[in-house]
């Protein structure tokens, strides 16, 4: 995958005639900038149509992680505004579901992109589809416009991160909602307890009560918890300003299924509750 990410816009000719508070304020948005960036590997922004008639802009970043969180436009609405995107990069294509406001999925897309190729990038493939319905329609004359700008991706300050989280998602199985919820407490020294529940999964998860998950140093807006059973399962989770997302970090789906207990509780969780 190429990196798209691109400071040239962001050059200064550091003539005699800038001041020194001038440089040492471009040298901290430059060093702000690029630490909230830092993990971005990957971003893009394409405008055209589902199917032949509905207009979209589809924009999102990825991070190193393979997280990657966007949001998508339907141009031709009256009042367009900007949905969420968020999914994960497997390494060939994007999966990216669509969430309203109240964390439901509306929409999801499958998106190959070909970045290396070309002098831009295109998708090669892509589709959105109903998660209700199950319609598909075919991404098509989906032209890159650049990278990204979306509005999305914050991550959340460590002290933001206590309180609770809630999911929901409908299941085309049953034909039913599905729901769950997630609870974050801070544990000192840049640690945090976790509990999630997850009825589209039937999983829960806790982190062992002598072993809370540790924020990874500088940034900590993320954690890593390997082993969280006795077959090997691991997760990443990521801290953004509205929401969490947890992602499987184990390839092998055996080890989410563990004495007879189901463990995984991939998804996105949006914060409802800040901790008082």
């Amino acid at each position: 995958m190429k990196n798209h990410l691109s400071f040239h816009s962001l050059s200064l000719p550091f003539t005699p005639s800038h001041s020194p508070l001038s440089i040492l304020l471009f040298s901290f948005f430059i060093f702000h900038f690029s630490f909230c960036r830092a993990d971005v590997i990957a971003d893009f922004r394409f405008e055209g149509t589902l199917g032949n008639k509905i207009n979209v802009s589809i924009d999102f970043a990825v991070n190193d992680d393979g997280v990657a969180v966007g949001e998508i436009i339907y141009l031709g609405r009256k009042n367009p505004k900007p949905i969420l995107l968020v999914g994960t990069w497997s390494g060939d294509e994007y999966f990216l579901d669509e969430y309203s406001a109240d964390g439901t999925v509306t929409g999801c897309l499958r998106l190959a992109i070909d970045d290396t190729t070309y002098n831009e990038p295109i998708i090669t493939s892509g589709s959105w589809t109903n998660p209700k319905s199950g319609q598909v329609y075919e991404m098509k004359n989906m032209e890159y416009i650049g990278t990204s700008s979306n509005s999305h991706w914050d991550y959340a300050k460590e002290e933001a991160i206590d309180g609770e989280y809630a999911f929901h998602q409908w299941d085309r199985t049953s034909n039913t909602l599905k729901e769950g919820h997630a609870t974050f407490r801070l544990a000192g020294d840049h640690k945090v307890r976790f509990e999630v529940i997850n009825k589209l999964q039937g999983s829960y998860l806790k982190s062992a009560a002598d072993r809370p998950a540790e924020l990874i140093a500088y940034t900590y807006n993320n954690f890593n918890y390997d082993n969280a059973n006795e077959c090997g399962y691991s997760i990443s989770v990521h801290f953004f300003t509205d929401f969490v997302v947890i992602k499987n970090l184990t390839e092998d789906p055996e080890t989410a299924m563990c004495n007879g207990r189901w463990d995984n509780v991939t998804g996105v969780y949006f914060k409802v509750k800040s901790k008082k």
